[in-house]
């Protein structure tokens, strides 16, 4: 039996722990190795994890100082033994047959990464569920099939870049690192990860619960400039990356137009978004990576109206966060 390695990035949990790792030890699938990574957190999730270590020889515990989340997944990935790898967020918690499953479907399919569904789980127990709404194998060496994948990837299953709800074989990490001191960290490497697959199975089971809270990292930072600079830095990338790995097909540019609303209504319109000039220049600069493309002359002409004429398009429905179209 293939051991499974779960990385669990930890910082000022301690509400939330104690049900994450218990969802995790509990696993009908026990060859696991549990990677607590404690990234200088200043209340009680340190000991916690200790705690557990004790009574839980599977659990292995690495106290850091705080760097943030992707300096604390490098050191799992560093520190890891597995043949496959699962992420875990230390404030949610997992079916607990969940490895089991994602573990038997790769098994059965030998796909590269296997991914489940999940809910949003909100304060008194209220769930909203994800996307994947059916079973459903890739062959990505399959010219047809990674054409599917990649549309339906759009379509389907919304981009999603969440790095949890999956299972890894190791050699997909190899050579990948998470981006220092950033937010959307998984954004920033996705595209590059799935590129790395050769095949990529879904099942329609809802095994990851992900908890929505308002002191979030990504709730508590979204006004602030180093959150705005990283949101658009990582959607620029994950169009570049898009474009190059499903072939400059016709879903990559329209997702390379929502990218280019997304950035200009962030740079123009957010009152709070501060950017620093050297900031602007260089999203403007990357922006220009995107310009080779061909994407529809309406469309261009659309994105120049915007960036020229501000004020007459504050109100565009467009320029909302971008939800990607759906058929």
């Amino acid at each position: 039996m293939n051991k499974i390695s779960i990385i669990i990035p930890i910082y000022n949990v301690e509400q939330y722990l104690p049900q994450c790792l218990d969802s995790i030890i509990n696993q009908t699938y026990k060859n696991l190795e549990i990677i607590l990574i404690n990234d200088g957190s200043t209340d009680n999730s340190g000991k916690i994890c200790d705690n557990y270590a004790k009574v839980d020889n599977r659990i292995h515990v690495f106290h850091k100082k705080n760097e943030g989340v992707s300096s604390a997944r490098n050191l799992g990935l560093e520190k890891c033994t597995g043949d496959f790898i699962g992420f875990v967020d230390p404030d949610d918690f997992i079916e607990l047959n969940m490895y089991e499953l994602l573990y038997n479907e790769q098994q059965k399919t030998n796909a590269d990464i296997v991914w489940c569904n999940y809910s949003l789980y909100y304060s008194l127990n209220k769930q909203i569920f994800g996307e994947i709404n059916s079973n459903i194998t890739y062959n990505l060496l399959n010219i047809n099939e990674k054409n599917d994948f990649y549309s339906d990837l759009f379509y389907k299953y919304n981009m999603k870049a969440y790095l949890w709800n999956k299972l890894y074989k190791k050699e997909i990490f190899s050579n990948i690192k998470f981006p220092y001191k950033k937010i959307f960290e998984d954004l920033f490497v996705f595209i590059y990860l799935i590129s790395k697959a050769n095949k990529i199975s879904f099942i329609n089971k809802k095994l990851y619960y992900y908890r929505q809270r308002v002191n979030s990292i990504c709730n508590k930072t979204h006004i602030h400039s180093t959150f705005n600079i990283d949101m658009i830095e990582s959607y620029i990338k994950s169009s570049i990356d898009y474009k190059y790995f499903s072939n400059n097909n016709n879903v990559s540019n329209i997702l390379s137009f929502h990218t280019y609303l997304f950035v200009l209504k962030n740079i123009l319109f957010y009152q709070k978004c501060n950017l620093y000039k050297s900031e602007k220049k260089y999203i403007i600069s990357q922006l220009k990576l995107l310009l080779k493309t061909n994407i529809s002359i309406k469309n261009k002409i659309t994105i120049l109206r915007i960036a020229y004429f501000p004020n007459l398009y504050r109100k565009i429905k467009l320029l909302r966060h971008p939800k990607l179209i759906k058929k």
